[in-house]
């Protein structure tokens, strides 16, 4: 039976697959977001039945984090963040809203606000939360500019055949 692999996040950067006892010389606190294929979402150590001895016996790394290639954020700020990161789920993705506003408005700019929109789960779920926010509030701007261009594009039209038929009247 192959083994569990684990995942888990300082609150910006996510690491793994790892397996229990990889984990183990991980200093993770009860805060920190872990993430295995049987979680639904990122879930604190705490709440891991499996993780609950290795919360209470936990072993400092042998290798320092700069040398690992793993990120250099002292564990206890990683857990600080990762516990003040209070996400059960996704940011918002606005993708039907960068759907209909590419359709109705203008593609020209409807096609990055799809683009950012479909990358919002993506990063949430491999533990870029900050990615995620990211993204979210990108795909959110380029909706925005999308309807100014598209009220823009109509007020011109609407000008421009008033001219043309106050032109025809005179």
């Amino acid at each position: 039976m192959p083994t569990k692999s684990y995942h888990y996040s300082d609150g910006k950067n996510s690491f793994g697959p790892l397996t229990l006892e990889e984990l183990r010389t991980k200093q993770i606190g009860p805060n920190t977001l872990i993430w295995t294929e049987d979680l639904v979402t990122w879930t604190k150590a705490q709440d891991v039945p499996e993780l609950k001895d290795l919360l209470i016996n936990t072993v400092p790394p042998t290798i320092p984090p700069s040398m690992s290639g793993e990120s250099a954020i002292p564990p206890s700020l990683a857990t600080d963040r990762a516990a003040n990161t209070h996400y059960l789920r996704p940011p918002k993705t606005y993708l039907v809203e960068s759907i209909i506003t590419t359709i109705l408005c203008c593609w020209i700019f409807g096609i990055p606000a799809i683009v950012y929109a479909s990358r919002v789960e993506k990063k949430f779920y491999a533990g870029d939360l900050a990615g995620a926010e990211s993204d979210s509030k990108n795909a959110k701007k380029w909706i925005i500019i999308n309807l100014v261009a598209c009220g823009i594009v109509w007020l011109l039209t609407l000008g421009l055949f008033g001219i043309g038929f106050l032109n025809s009247i005179v």
